[in-house]
């Protein structure tokens, strides 16, 4: 009996042992698990990817995200994971920004925030509506960025001309910018922000002269926009003169020698003689 104890005792003494040494080497094991730091989600802010001068248009490649040390974040900057610069694109720069430099809330103002537009005009320039149709908005294809000329058509007194009046175009302003379609303020996308309608204004970039001068003209007679090409022109080409055109220009049918002939009597002394006239000839 004693040779079946003895082994049997030592089996549960090893077997003892065994279990708590492996508990001593667990519960060694928690004080460096404890004493390991928890990393934290690296911080990142909104930067400028480039210089962005005030009243410069924000696009995706301007912006990109920069870690930041494990200090406070002042207020007002933009947090990856918390904010979208997505949204941001289409703003306007209302204080300059050098690469690098964080971007705060107050630095850019997105369309349709109050102040917006002003952010838009240049030091020094004004924004003036003028109303337009899908004809003189060239169909919808002239677009908040582009520049264009400013051409006006009006009737005008004739003098002696039979017809009473004539029609006369000229262009009366060139190369102003266009900042906003309707509502719509900016060229990407297709929403004018009048609810799928056609835009019924457009709004010019001009000088404080040029906009006094637009709106005299808007009061003449009928305003078009005539869309620049984006090509800039060399320096060396002649300005193009101002001209006018008319209506006999552009129809050769409303040329006096054109017109529908006349008869009238003539007396000299007993002498009856019929003259042929044409219709606004003298004038």
């Amino acid at each position: 009996m004693r040779r079946i104890l003895l082994p049997v005792i030592a089996l549960l003494v090893a077997g003892a042992s065994t279990f708590a040494v492996r508990g001593w080497l667990e519960r060694g094991d928690q004080p460096e698990q404890a004493a390991r730091p928890v990393e934290k989600p690296a911080k990142a802010v909104l930067v400028a990817a480039a210089a962005l001068p005030v009243g410069s248009f924000v696009q995706a490649d301007g912006l990109r995200w920069q870690e930041w040390p494990d200090v406070a974040i002042p207020d007002g900057y933009l947090l990856r994971g918390r904010d979208d610069e997505a949204a941001l694109v289409g703003a306007v720069v209302r204080r300059p920004l050098a690469a690098g430099q964080p971007i705060a809330a107050e630095s850019l103002v997105k369309p349709g925030d109050r102040g917006f537009l002003a952010a838009v005009l240049d030091p020094g320039m004004r924004a003036i509506s003028v109303p337009i149709d899908e004809a003189a908005g060239n169909a919808g294809l002239v677009l908040p960025g582009d520049r264009v000329d400013l051409i006006l058509t009006q009737s005008v007194d004739a003098g002696g001309d039979p017809a009473g009046t004539r029609r006369v175009s000229e262009t009366v302003l060139e190369d102003l910018r266009v900042i906003a379609i309707g509502r719509r303020l900016s060229s990407e996308g297709g929403e004018d922000g009048s609810g799928g309608q056609q835009a019924r204004t457009a709004t010019l970039e001009a000088t404080p002269a040029a906009a006094e001068k637009i709106a005299l003209v808007n009061e003449l007679g009928k305003l078009a926009l005539s869309l620049r090409s984006l090509a800039a022109a060399p320096a060396t080409a002649p300005a193009p003169a101002a001209t006018l055109t008319w209506d006999s220009d552009a129809s050769p049918a409303l040329r006096p020698e054109n017109q529908p002939r006349t008869t009238l009597a003539v007396i000299r002394a007993e002498k009856l003689e019929t003259v042929s006239i044409r219709r606004g000839a003298g004038s």
